[in-house]
């Protein structure tokens, strides 16, 4: 597989939460196919060892770790192959693992499907599998072959490409329209310092920031401002909007003296229509209207018209800079975080599996294509194929008894194959022969897919 990428991934101040990457594991290395051949020892049999296993690839997630910028820059992440065995039973040593250090609250997604959501400190996954080592001619003696000059490649480690995404984790989201106060808040409630100036859009990338009160804890993000349209793009309310989407619940500051030409009333609606456009689980959140900046002469007279248009909702009135009401509003808070039930947001699909990818069944499917070559594809056979040294005679009759044993030869016939037709499996193309086996055969090669099937399906 050939990559010429791979850059997509967005920067706002040094903040970047979407990486796309490519992902090669290690191969597994070939088993070797020797003879002990030692003076005064006639009957020295098979040596040959088995390949070391190719290293696979670890997603680990660390909270000291913000964004993904570390994997966004160095894309191209690959694995050590393991080594081929040797003789004298000598196996070959597996590759190294790599394990890359993602921040809390990734989700890895290959071809759109969820593989996994890093939410713990220290969680890891297997994003990518190295390849299993390739056995000797050791492991294919039998009273029926005593001789075998047969052994198998290194299976190939995953190869694909996947897309990071990081949501961060928090309790509380803090929105509103611009300059609505959240960022003066995050800094009197917590030790966060963001960006706070008297002008729209002042923060452009999310802040966390830790909470603590009464002997509670919580986080606390702040977003950058959100106006009318964000959830189609406008401002820069639609890149940031995912990352409350974990939270528990909102509070939804409100500047008295509105935003723009818009008064605090609609303003409060034009949030609210734009959490649900983004996404229907946002409308359902808890959320607590706040009205800001109490030291203004209008911020009473917003106050009691918002309690009379919203009666059915919690409303608070504070000034974050004189630090009024700050403390009644965080009681509410932590109050209501226990009894509030942590939504799974993203769950891994079932059919993306650790060192499989995209699932094609156990058996096999036959297809002729517009020049008449009859594809086949099948997971085990191609993994079978991918591990077979064509070099060796022996692995043709190996290879064939297998088809025969597995029904292909049936399949191909059903399909319209005739001798000589090609068929191709993987990267792999041969003619197809319809000639009769020798006695005894398909009972031997029967038994050897089926210690295959045991070992390595």
């Amino acid at each position: 597989m050939t990559t010429t990428k791979i850059r997509d991934h967005r920067i706002f101040s040094g903040f970047i939460d979407t990486a796309h990457i490519y992902l090669k594991a290690g191969n597994g290395g070939n088993g070797a196919c020797s003879f002990r051949r030692e003076k005064f020892i006639p009957y020295g049999g098979p040596d040959g060892g088995h390949g070391g296993k190719g290293g696979s690839i670890w997603l680990e997630a660390s909270s000291n770790i913000t964004t993904l910028s570390e994997v966004a820059s160095h894309p191209h992440i690959s694995a050590t192959d393991g080594c081929k065995g040797q003789s004298n039973r000598k196996d070959g040593s597996n590759g190294e693992d790599k394990t890359i250090y993602v921040p809390r609250g990734t989700v890895v997604r290959r071809d759109g499907a969820v593989m996994v959501d890093l939410k713990e400190d220290g969680q890891r996954f297997m994003v990518a599998r190295g390849g299993r080592g390739g056995r000797g001619n050791t492991a294919f003696k039998t009273r029926f072959n005593t001789a075998p000059k047969i052994s198998e490649n290194g299976e190939p480690g995953d190869e694909f490409e996947a897309r990071l995404e990081l949501s961060v984790l928090a309790d509380v989201g803090l929105v509103g329209m611009p300059n609505a106060g959240k960022s003066t808040l995050l800094s009197v409630i917590s030790s966060a310092r963001p960006k706070i100036a008297a002008y729209p859009f002042t923060t452009l990338n999310p802040n966390i920031g830790m909470v603590s009160h009464k002997g509670k804890h919580f986080a606390a993000a702040d977003i950058p401002g959100l106006i009318e349209g964000a959830h189609d793009g406008k401002g820069l309310g639609v890149t940031f909007l995912k990352h409350i989407l974990r939270t528990k619940m909102l509070i939804h500051l409100v500047d008295p003296r509105g935003f723009g030409d818009m008064k605090p009333e609609k303003a409060v609606r034009v949030i609210e229509n734009e959490l649900k456009d983004y996404h229907p689980l946002l409308a359902k959140k808890l959320t607590v209207l706040v009205v800001t900046k109490a030291d203004l002469p209008e911020s009473e007279q917003v106050f009691e018209t918002l309690r009379k248009k919203f009666k059915k909702r919690e409303i608070f009135l504070i000034s974050s800079v004189a630090n009024k009401g700050v403390s009644r509003l965080l009681d509410h808070v932590i109050k209501l975080l226990p009894t509030i039930k942590e939504e799974e947001l993203y769950q891994a699909a079932k059919e993306v599996q650790t060192g499989l990818g995209p699932p094609v069944g156990k058996g096999f499917k036959v297809a002729v294509d517009t020049e008449g070559v009859f594809n086949v594809t099948g997971a085990r056979i191609e993994k079978l194929i991918s591990m077979t040294n064509f070099a060796q005679p022996d692995s043709w009759e190996r290879v064939h008894g297998v088809f025969k044993t597995i029904g292909l030869d049936k399949a191909l016939k059903k399909a319209g194959a005739v001798q000589g037709d090609m068929v191709r499996i993987r990267d792999c193309e041969f003619q197809w022969s319809d000639a009769a086996r020798k006695a005894g055969k398909p009972g031997k090669f029967a038994y050897k897919y089926k210690k295959y099937n045991e070992e390595y399906g």
